[in-house]
Formats: C-alpha cells, sequence, structure tokens
C-alpha cells in the first residue's frame, strides 16, 4: 500500500530531474585561425642547377653563402674539346664570308688589267704564227719544204689561235661579273659555316653553370676534380632571393575554403622561442597534393591531401631556407 503511494511521486521526480538534464551541445563554430604546417623558401623560390653535359668540373668560382648575379658564372667544366670546336668553326665562318665578299665584289681592276694584257698578248702571237704559216704555205708550193714542215706551222698556228680565244673568254668572264648562282651558294656555305658555329658554342655554353637570377648561393655541390653527369636528379647547386622569403604552407583539405589571399598570417619556429613572424598570403594553389611539411608529430598524417598557400613574409624575417615552421592563418569570415 505504501509501495503503491510512493510510485507515483519517483516517475514524476524522475521526468523533472530530465527535464533539468543539459541539452546536447551544438556543433562548435570553426576557430578563427587555420594552423598548418610549412618550409621557408626564397619568395622568388628556390632554382635549382643541373648540368647538361657529363664532364669533370674544371673550376668552381663561388662558395655557399655568395651573393651572385643572373648570369654569373659559376663553375665551368672541362671544355677544351668545345673550346677547338668552335675555334674550329669560327674559322671557316671567317674563310665564307671572304669568299662571298670577293664574288659580291667582282674582279679587281688588276685582275681585268691582266686580262686584258694577257688577251693582246696571245693575239700578237697568234698573228706571228699566221703569218710563219702563210710563209711556210708559199715554200711549200714551190717544194722548198716538206710536208712536215708545213704541218707544224699549221699546228702553231692553230694552237695560237685556240689561246687567243682563251684569253679574250677569260677577259669576257672578268668583265661579266660574278653569276648570281655562285653569289647565293657561297651564301648558303656561309650560312651553314654560322650554324656549325652557333652549335659549337652552344656546346661550350653546357660546361659552365650560370646563375639564372640575383640572389645567394644556397647550396653547391661543386668541387674541383670531380665529375657531374648530365641531367642527373640531383641538381649540382641552388639560387635564390633570400632578400624576400615566403613560407610555403600545406593547408588541410577541410581548411581550403576558409583560407584567402591578402589574409593576415604569423609564422613560429621552435628554433626561434619566444618569436613570430608577421606574414600574408599571397598566393593559394589549385591542386591538391601530397603534405611537403612534414614534422616530427607521429600523429601527423603523412598520405592527406593539402592545399599549397604561399605566405609571404615581412622584411626582417631572416629564417633560414628549408626551416621547417607552423603558420597560423586567419580564417575567412571569422
Amino acid at each position: 500500500m505504501r509501495l503503491t503511494f510512493f510510485a507515483p511521486l519517483l516517475l514524476a521526480g524522475v521526468l523533472a530531474a530530465c527535464s533539468r538534464a543539459p541539452q546536447p551541445a551544438e556543433p562548435a563554430p570553426p576557430g578563427r585561425y587555420i594552423h598548418a604546417g610549412g618550409i621557408v623558401e626564397p619568395a622568388g623560390e628556390e632554382r635549382l642547377l643541373i648540368p647538361q653535359l657529363t664532364g669533370r668540373v674544371e673550376r668552381v668560382l663561388v662558395e655557399e653563402g655568395d651573393a651572385v648575379t643572373a648570369g654569373q658564372l659559376l663553375a665551368e667544366l672541362d671544355n677544351a674539346e668545345q673550346r677547338a670546336a668552335l675555334a674550329a668553326a669560327e674559322a671557316q665562318v671567317a674563310q665564307s664570308r671572304a669568299t662571298l665578299a670577293e664574288l659580291r665584289n667582282g674582279p679587281r681592276a688588276e685582275d681585268i688589267a691582266a686580262a686584258r694584257a694577257a688577251e693582246s698578248e696571245a693575239a700578237a702571237l697568234e698573228r706571228q704564227a699566221m703569218s710563219e704559216l702563210r710563209r711556210r704555205e708559199g715554200m711549200a708550193a714551190r717544194k722548198l719544204i716538206s710536208e712536215e714542215a708545213l704541218e707544224t706551222a699549221r699546228t702553231q698556228a692553230a694552237t695560237a689561235v685556240a689561246a687567243r680565244k682563251r684569253a679574250r673568254a677569260q677577259l669576257d668572264l672578268l668583265l661579266a661579273g660574278t653569276r648570281p648562282e655562285a653569289i647565293d651558294a657561297a651564301a648558303a656555305v656561309l650560312a651553314a659555316a654560322g650554324a656549325e658555329r652557333d652549335r659549337a658554342a652552344a656546346l661550350l655554353e653546357k660546361t659552365r653553370v650560370r646563375s639564372p637570377i640575383d640572389g645567394v648561393v644556397l647550396q653547391s655541390g661543386l668541387k674541383s676534380g670531380e665529375t657531374v653527369t648530365a641531367l642527373s636528379p640531383e641538381p649540382v647547386a641552388s639560387v635564390g632571393d633570400v632578400q624576400r622569403l615566403m613560407v610555403r604552407a600545406d593547408i588541410d583539405e577541410l581548411d581550403i575554403g576558409r583560407v584567402q589571399v591578402g589574409a593576415a598570417a604569423t609564422v613560429s619556429a621552435d628554433a626561434f622561442p619566444g618569436r613570430s613572424f608577421a606574414g600574408q598570403v599571397s598566393e593559394v594553389g589549385r591542386r591538391m597534393g601530397a603534405r611537403r611539411a612534414i614534422s616530427d608529430d607521429p600523429t601527423q598524417r603523412r598520405d592527406s591531401k593539402t592545399l599549397e598557400a604561399h605566405i609571404a613574409l615581412g622584411e626582417g624575417a631572416e629564417l633560414p631556407i628549408g626551416l621547417r615552421v607552423d603558420v597560423r592563418i586567419e580564417a575567412v569570415g571569422d
């Protein structure tokens, strides 16, 4: 009887307690900041230098940390063979150019004068030979000389006539000037020689390692006497402009919609405790990829998809290239 009396009261108490229980929590709003890992790089990106030819390093002209300018020679491979080939090609160009100039200029006045003199001499010899032939023909008619002597005179006269005609033809050739076909052929020979010279010069240039930009030598594996391999996957040196730095940050795929160009960012690193470096998002990638800035945290997923963002650092951020850093970016709409 007493149990029956308390049962309704107990049920009412339970219902009241349930009504006072806390409601399920609302989903937590996204944080104000996006956190990501990154790597410090030159603002213009690090330029990796890979030789185009296999050869022995003849000389190295710079060391790591040296300031260089665009086009500056950093190192040179042994190129005695390439230099000899270029010298031979240049000599061929000079010879072909001289031949073409000679043809275009035509015969010299001295050559024409010499040809005229040669024709006059040949004509005089012709007259002399013809006069001797007529004299011997008269003597042969009177039976004063043999038939063989007459035939000799005829041969000499014919030879003199041919010599005079040949001298005249040579003079006419000089007076007519060079044929266009000969000039075109000589021009083609010169063009071919020039192409061979350019090819030799290009091969020689491939033995020289030059800086593609103004900057600083960040890394150099070049040593005199060592052999480098053409198009090796391992660069022999790298150059970057350290006057301006950036951080290449890996934005997790869940946060990519909250990052935009112009957002403020802060960079910190364990190597610089208590310090932070201001920056700004300068570029956001368009293609997802694997994480590049791998930390020492064993719980971090290596195979996760990320979007690359570039953080331009302000002046005075003197951080070593390749340093792993932590990035905090102000999220869109927060």
